[in-house]
């Protein structure tokens, strides 16, 4: 709560100071008190330590005490923006799905072409990754973190925080992690970020929604493919080729590619309220970044990839119903468009719940179908999988301090009861 409170004063200050912030967008920011310093609007960090005081600052740092405290504040709801509830859900309100997506897009940039990418300096923060589409409402997330930072100071950087918000999430609701390591160093600036585009040195994609390499993405903007289908059509076939080859870009094979696909979708719910979208990001408005055109912009007007709904029962639970619901549903599932005009995949068998043509191309390919087969009626080689395909995905492209220091994490973080 001090934290917050310190948080708090310094954002008003930085509100009534900035002349380009508007009173409806100083009003937003004292509601999201780390906005601005999760997303500079200058595009810099000055101050981003020295290598020489991260290393000493690391040496002192108290990983477990981190851990403990996004603990806390996953239950820890605020107006700004407010947690995924689900009723069927044992932990019931979580910002969970939202800290998994945010690590899994900070990582998920890395391409193996030449290395690019990555969470490792946490440019997330700056642009252009800060404005990509498929980075909507993100800027959210590093606000709700921005207390916690604060807190650790210069030996906690944003690209560990990202990190362990993510699997400290994962972890807190009974999935597989395997050992969690700190010492990411940050940049002060999103200027490593600027190969992945958009701008002049981005490689050049020919046709957005299948770029070729060097680029890892099949589109610029977004972190791996559409999740509609191939250049947004539904078309499970299709899209199964497109994972295959945009996966394998950043060095993930068969079974990983699946683990880390029903991994990720067994947790949190995607958000397409309507047809409008999330409002201008942070290039185009960067005082009040991503305000939402579907009524209040949060909750249930949310948007982020425009498709509605979650894939399993509990949202907040580490189970394995994601492969059995495709394993035993998969021919039932039918086509629509949703509240955010998105193509997305119902069954009359789970009327509550819904699929992306993503997740239904793992159906479509023999290869990928005899996995997610077996994980349906085994969970143990998916917690296996799992582990070890996300702790890759964590640490690919990082450059990491001469102090980095590793945990392997117990039981004492899980949620009671699960």
């Amino acid at each position: 709560m001090v934290a917050r409170a310190i948080a708090l004063a310094t954002a008003v200050a930085m509100a009534v100071a900035l002349p380009n912030a508007t009173n409806e967008e100083g009003h937003r920011h004292k509601k999201c008190p780390g906005l601005f310093k999760g997303t500079p609007p200058s595009g810099k960090d000055p101050d981003v330590p020295s290598l020489e005081v991260y290393n000493e600052k690391l040496r002192e740092l108290d990983l477990q005490a981190v851990i403990g405290d996004i603990v806390k504040l996953l239950s820890d709801s605020q107006p700004c923006w407010p947690a995924d509830t689900f009723k069927d859900s044992k932990v019931g309100t979580s910002y969970g799905g939202l800290f998994i997506r945010l690590a899994w897009h900070c990582s998920g940039t890395y391409r193996n072409s030449d290395g690019v990418g990555g969470c490792g300096g946490g440019r997330q923060r700056f642009q252009p990754e800060s404005s990509w589409e498929d980075n909507a409402n993100l800027d959210k997330a590093r606000a709700l973190l921005w207390p916690i930072k604060e807190k650790y100071g210069d030996g906690l950087s944003w690209g560990d925080l990202f990190v362990l918000a993510g699997t400290t999430s994962i972890l807190h609701y009974g999935g597989p992690v395997g050992e969690v390591c700190v010492g990411r160093i940050d940049d002060a600036d999103g200027e490593k970020s600027a190969p992945l585009g958009p701008g002049p040195q981005q490689p050049p994609c020919l046709v957005q929604g299948d770029c070729k390499l060097p680029l890892g993405t099949s589109t610029v903007g977004l972190i791996y493919v559409n999740p509609e289908g191939y250049l947004a059509v539904p078309d499970k076939a299709h899209s199964s080729l497109q994972v295959r080859e945009v996966f394998s870009r950043m060095g993930m094979n068969d079974t990983e590619t699946v683990a880390l696909i029903g991994g990720g979708h067994t947790f949190g719910a995607a958000h397409g309220a309507c047809p409008k979208g999330p409002g201008p990001d942070p290039a185009e408005k960067p005082y009040n970044p991503w305000p939402g055109a579907c009524g209040s912009g949060r909750g249930k007007d949310a948007f982020t990839s425009g498709i509605e709904g979650h894939w399993t029962t509990d949202p907040f639970k580490w189970d394995n119903e994601y492969f059995q619901l495709l394993d035993k549903f998969a021919n039932t599932y039918e086509v629509q468009k949703g509240p955010g005009d998105a193509w997305q995949w119902k069954t009359d068998e789970r009327p509550d719940l819904m699929m992306m043509t993503t997740d239904l191309s793992l159906t479509s390919d023999p290869a990928y179908r005899r996995i997610v087969s077996a994980w349906a009626k085994d969970i143990g080689p998916f917690d296996t999988a799992f582990g070890a395909a996300w702790e890759k995905l964590m640490t690919q492209g990082a450059t990491w301090a001469g102090e980095k220091k590793c945990w392997t994490p117990d039981s004492r973080f899980k949620f009671p009861g699960l």
